[in-house]
């Protein structure tokens, strides 16, 4: 059995069903749009739309990390919520990335939710260097994209 983890969740969580294996970690509270007419996910007032402080974000991996110790190695997937890790800067999500191959070196596979129109704010250049620092699903919730 894992430990508690250092991580500060905003209720509810949301795991997406093939993220049932993956450690979600919070990198923004909320969705960044929260109009769509069929989503409710993220409508409780303790979910409005802020980014989690890179400090705070941060410091929940390598404690996490270091709560883990040996069993770091065993953490393969990591979910980025809530509800669209790319509206961030992509600096922000490399310092991210870079983190989580630091701390958890077990890790093979990086998911987010995207939006659609937070995806068109990238260059492909960026996308290229998300992908090689290890985000490698980006899913608008209705279909994924591998980057």
């Amino acid at each position: 059995m894992l430990p508690i983890l250092p991580i500060r969740y905003v209720e509810p969580v949301f795991r997406p069903p093939s993220e049932a294996h993956s450690l979600i970690l919070p990198v923004t509270d909320g969705c960044s749009w929260n109009k769509c007419t069929f989503c409710e996910m993220y409508t409780a007032p303790q979910k409005s739309f802020r980014a989690r402080d890179e400090t705070e974000v941060l410091e929940s991996i390598a404690r996490t990390g270091e709560r883990l110790g040996d069993e770091a190695i065993d953490v393969r997937r990591v979910f980025l919520a809530d509800g669209d890790a790319l509206v961030l800067p992509t600096r922000r999500l490399l310092t991210v990335l870079q983190a989580i191959r630091e701390h958890l070196p077990g890790v093979r596979r990086v998911s987010t939710y995207c939006l659609p129109r937070n995806l068109r704010k990238k260059t492909v250049g960026e996308l290229r260097e998300l992908a090689a620092a290890g985000l490698t699903i980006a899913s608008d919730d209705l279909t994924s994209r591998i980057l």
